[in-house]
């Protein structure tokens, strides 16, 4: 194995095998990798007296520390087998991590690792998210898909969260045009996708119209809390957030708030022909800007996100680090 992929290897452990907080994590990537410019092969290889005097770690940690040392062969073929399926890692030190995401998300949310397939250049178009219930109604679901294709059409990265009902939805949208591109963040690891999906999505990878990604160990399951987490993905690397329909709780609920708490204009699906939506309308009543639908006018409403996106994209591109990620932009001679 090579240097690169020896490293690579300790990004796994430190990120997924160490049982630590996401904040203690990029504690010790700031101390040891950007304050004294080291690797983190040199981490896990250095003493615990080592770890004590540069990061001031208590013992609890440097006991978790040492037995994720014990996995470090197991990460070493992971890393060539996720080599080998032309599946990247992208850690928050390199310098094409999302910025839009470092500014979206503090030291105690923000994935240290990303595992993705595709082209990254896909996040520099402007990023609009949909989200939405997983049950969400046939109407809900045909407006996800009407607008993302649209979006798609009009040269937009349309961001979703790989769930069934309207994620499902707003990918089909997206992919339905001929050179539409969408960004595909998953709730589990990216080796839980099954061989199906797999293969159907492999095609529109390699033709740089998808971009997978994952913040999760390649192997995590699915469970509640990632998709959560994976929620803070989605909206913090988009510039506008759509809801296609929500309840008053649960995931679509908990990720459109977060959306207003990262600053995103939230654009939120209203109807007056069919039931109305409880949770879209409280959406709305918390500061969500209405989308009337259904309307003869798409090609109006979508003007309007696209001009939003890009000046929240170009305020974003000018705006200063959050003074607590300074040191996650920075390299270690600034």
């Amino acid at each position: 194995m090579n240097e690169d992929l020896q490293e690579q290897s300790c990004w796994l452990l430190l990120a997924f095998e160490s049982g630590l907080s996401t904040r203690i994590i990029n504690d010790i990537l700031v101390v040891w990798c950007k304050q004294l410019g080291r690797t983190l092969q040199e981490f896990f290889a250095t003493s615990k007296e080592e770890w004590i005097a540069t990061c001031h770690l208590k013992t609890e940690i440097i006991q978790k520390l040492e037995q994720a040392k014990e996995k470090l062969v197991g990460q070493a073929f992971l890393v060539e087998k996720l080599s080998h399926e032309h599946i990247h890692l992208l850690t928050v030190l390199d310098e094409n991590y999302p910025r839009l995401l470092k500014l979206a998300l503090n030291r105690n949310q923000l994935p240290p690792v990303l595992c993705y397939a595709g082209d990254l250049q896909i996040l520099e178009r402007q990023t609009i998210g949909i989200i939405g219930s997983r049950n969400a109604g046939e109407s809900s679901l045909a407006f996800t898909r009407e607008i993302a294709q649209f979006l798609a059409e009009k040269g937009a990265n349309v961001i979703s969260g790989n769930a069934r009902g309207v994620d499902r939805a707003a990918f089909e949208g997206a992919t339905s045009t001929d050179n539409g591109h969408t960004t595909v963040v998953l709730p589990h690891g990216i080796h839980k996708l099954s061989g199906v999906q797999m293969r159907n999505l492999v095609p529109k990878i390699e033709a740089g119209n998808v971009l997978l990604m994952s913040q999760f160990h390649p192997d995590a399951p699915w469970v509640v809390s990632r998709a959560m987490e994976r929620n803070k993905v989605v909206t913090g690397l988009a510039q506008v957030v759509i809801v296609a329909e929500a309840d008053i709780k649960g995931g679509t609920w908990e990720g459109a708030n977060g959306a207003l708490k990262q600053g995103r204009p939230l654009y939120v699906r209203q109807t007056v022909s069919s039931p109305l939506l409880a949770g879209n309308d409280a959406l709305i009543d918390l500061g969500g800007l209405p989308l009337p639908w259904p309307t003869e006018h798409i090609a109006e409403l979508s003007v309007s996100l696209f001009i939003e996106s890009a000046m929240l994209q170009q305020k974003q591109s000018e705006k200063p680090e959050r003074s607590e990620q300074l040191s996650l932009f920075t390299s270690p001679n600034e």
